[in-house]
């Protein structure tokens, strides 16, 4: 079954809003240093713990957080929303106090410092503002200007270093605790600790994927959302740790067709590769130009096949196998350079499979 990506997906405020109230970011603050019990949580709010309860409440149905032994903990993809919400927290106190990272308060302190910024998430309006500030709500234009984020000239308004950091966080913050949030059950239920930095850090940019279930009903029929990626695909990009026949033939399919193609693959990958579709099958690398192999030198963590027009992105289950079956697949141009980007993170540690079967020899 496949639940096909959106073309567009609007930022619901009541979405986010379940993660951005002042009492919700002091409880993911002090469930990041583990597990506390209810009591503390109230004390560390400022609020009575029956009014505690049902945020955590609705903290435990969103998946975000797990209550055992009398005590809540965060959940896998808890983690990884308190993480990404406190990095946009640290980046924006470091633009408003004007502090270098090294010099940054202990992390209650710069929540602390920014929790009416991270209320604003839940108000287009701001948003809205800082994109045309021209059409801004007079009330916003004022704090907008004694805030020093625009400037005007001539009636002409722009934003300043200052104003262009906070839209950034207002859009980036925004757009990737929806997509955590919408795509709760595929982070909870995978490993994400290895993923590279520079892919979770722009996670928003998936907000317009969907999650895809394919489960071949036979090994005939094999991976069909998957292949039909790979088909219509002008040009390829691809990290794997793993392959199958059906895949390797429609990628030398497209190979033959003149598609260029690079793909990063993992030591244990590239022997069996080389051996199974060059040496037996008598291939030639050098007739196909636009056909490349590397062998990665780092762990790879994720499955990604990106192309002109779309990416397919999978993760490992938490035990270290890769998961063939769910994967995020997005048509977005967004998606596409988010692809494009953890390709070259990874192309760019990775070595032409000449010279590494060069060295088994």
């Amino acid at each position: 079954m496949y639940a096909h990506e959106r073309s567009d997906c609007r930022i619901d405020p009541g979405q986010i809003g379940v993660y951005t109230t002042p009492a919700a970011v002091r409880i993911l603050v002090a469930l990041v240093r583990g597990a506390q019990p209810p009591a503390h949580l109230a004390v560390i709010t400022g609020c009575r713990r029956g009014e505690t309860e049902p945020i955590l409440r609705d903290l435990r149905q969103r998946g975000i957080v797990v209550q055992e032994w009398g005590g809540y903990r965060l959940t896998r993809s808890g983690e990884l929303l308190a993480d990404r919400l406190l990095a946009c927290a640290s980046r924006l106190f470091q633009t408003l106090y004007g502090r270098p990272g090294s010099s940054l308060p202990p992390m209650p302190l710069v929540a602390e410092g920014v929790l009416d910024d991270i209320a604003r998430l839940t108000l287009p309006a701001y948003i809205e503002a800082f994109e045309c500030p021209e059409r801004a709500d007079p009330e916003i234009l004022a704090w907008m200007r004694s805030n020093n984020h625009i400037s005007e000239t001539n009636g002409v308004f722009s934003l300043t270093e200052k104003g262009r950091a906070y839209l950034t966080f207002l859009d980036r913050c925004s757009r990737t605790i929806a997509t955590i949030d919408r795509f709760n059950e595929f982070f909870e239920s995978h490993a994400t600790s290895g993923v590279p930095e520079i892919a979770i850090k722009e996670i928003g940019d998936l907000i317009n994927a969907g999650l895809v279930v394919d489960q071949p009903v036979n090994a005939e029929q094999g991976f069909a959302y998957y292949l039909e990626i790979i088909r219509e695909a002008g040009w390829l990009h691809g990290v794997s740790n793993y392959s199958l026949p059906q895949i390797a033939a429609a990628i030398w399919e497209r190979a033959v067709a003149g598609a260029e193609i690079e793909l990063v693959i993992t030591p244990e990958l590239a022997g069996v590769l080389w051996e199974e579709e060059i040496v037996k099958k008598g291939r030639d690398p050098a007739a196909f130009p636009t056909f490349r192999l590397y062998v990665s030198t780092v762990p790879v963590t994720v499955g990604l096949t990106v192309t002109d027009s779309a990416l397919s992105f999978g993760l490992c289950n938490p035990d270290g196998t890769y998961d063939t079956v769910h994967d995020l697949v997005g048509r977005t141009e967004g998606a596409v350079r988010w692809g494009e980007r953890l390709f070259r993170h990874y192309k760019e540690q990775a070595v032409p499979i000449e010279e590494y079967v060069a060295t088994l020899h």
